[in-house]
């Protein structure tokens, strides 16, 4: 009788091992990806959106290309013509027939609101008979070209260019503005930079160079001007 109990024994323990195997052999199911401590992880958070790009320090230079080469005025009547008595300002004195063999011209614009300004007629000029004498920094029209002509070599600059015009040059004053945001942008071979503020004064004439005064609302785009000397 004992024997047959333990056959029996056996035979119960070895039914139910045979059932285990089957179960994968450690008595319960494990889903895939389950956290047995856990339960489900939480969904993925998608990373946030890539902030938008800055706007551009330089604005872009326009695609609209204005030839100057005949004189004509640009912008709004501001200023009149600011002829002087031919007194000496500065380092320089009034010419009645300046040199020309170092010429050249560099254009200036004030633009106000996105609005330009015209650039006065004989600036530097003084209207004594019979023919005027000229600085040597000064202009023939209203076109905003500015007509350098240096009796020798050297550097010629916008701070002076205003001297003559007998006009402040600063951030918080540029020839009567006021109370507007001013910033300078310098424009050589269709490539535009911005100038700081404390070398406004400094910056240089060159030839063909391109000097944007922007006062107010942000320049949208860069004014594209050429002309033939």
């Amino acid at each position: 009788m004992r024997h047959f109990y333990n056959t029996a024994c056996l035979a119960t323990v070895s039914a139910l091992l045979v059932n285990l195997t089957g179960c994968g052999g450690i008595g319960y199911q494990v889903n895939p990806g389950d956290d047995i401590i856990g339960g489900t992880p939480p969904p993925s958070v998608p990373a946030p959106p890539d902030p938008p790009p800055p706007p551009p320090s330089v604005p872009p230079l326009s695609t609209t290309i204005q030839d100057l080469t005949d004189g004509h005025a640009v912008g709004q009547q501001r200023w009149y013509s600011p002829q002087t008595d031919g007194s000496p300002i500065g380092r320089f004195t009034c010419v009645v027939n300046p040199p020309q063999e170092l010429a050249f011209r560099a254009h200036l614009s004030i633009i106000v609101n996105n609005e330009p300004q015209k650039i006065p007629l004989y600036l530097g000029a003084s209207p004594r008979p019979p023919t005027h004498c000229f600085f040597p920094i000064h202009t023939h029209d209203s076109s905003g070209r500015i007509h350098v002509t240096p009796p020798e070599p050297g550097i010629y600059t916008l701070g002076e260019l205003f001297q003559i015009w007998k006009q402040p040059l600063s951030n918080t004053n540029v020839a009567g503005f006021t109370g507007l945001p001013v910033e300078i942008y310098v424009t050589d071979n269709g490539t535009t930079v911005k100038v700081e503020d404390t070398d406004w004064a400094a910056i240089e004439l060159r030839p063909h160079r391109e000097i944007t005064i922007g006062l107010g609302t942000p320049l949208t785009e860069i004014p594209n001007f050429i002309w033939s000397d």
